[in-house]
């Protein structure tokens, strides 16, 4: 059996493939763009991230038997939030980390 981990960071994914006993198979990391559009802003465009664990995904596995894949376990950053539509469309970029300016001056 085979299992994935992955790490949805700041500045890149991680991702990990190892066997029951823990010897790690393959390691792929893809980065993607952190945007600075006013000084103490972040953001992010969430369909990078989706690309990079896609991209990640089939590096990983591309010398692997998939059916001998039992789980995946992921784990993201903590301080960004997708807002979605009704189709659940991404709306905006995600903000990342902590913004400088008070709620009511992020004209958002």
């Amino acid at each position: 059996m085979h299992y994935i981990g992955i790490d949805l960071g700041t500045s890149a994914v991680k991702l990990l493939l190892m066997d029951e006993t823990g010897d790690i198979k393959n390691v792929v990391s893809r980065e993607y763009p952190l945007e600075f559009p006013q000084p103490g802003w972040s953001q992010q465009n969430p369909e990078d991230w989706k690309a990079a664990v896609l991209e990640g995904l089939q590096e990983l596995t591309e010398n692997c038997d998939k059916s001998q894949i039992a789980g995946i376990g992921s784990g993201g950053q903590m301080h960004g939030l997708v807002i979605l539509d009704e189709q659940d469309s991404v709306i905006r970029p995600v903000f990342s980390g902590t913004m400088a300016a008070p709620p009511n001056r992020w004209n958002i």
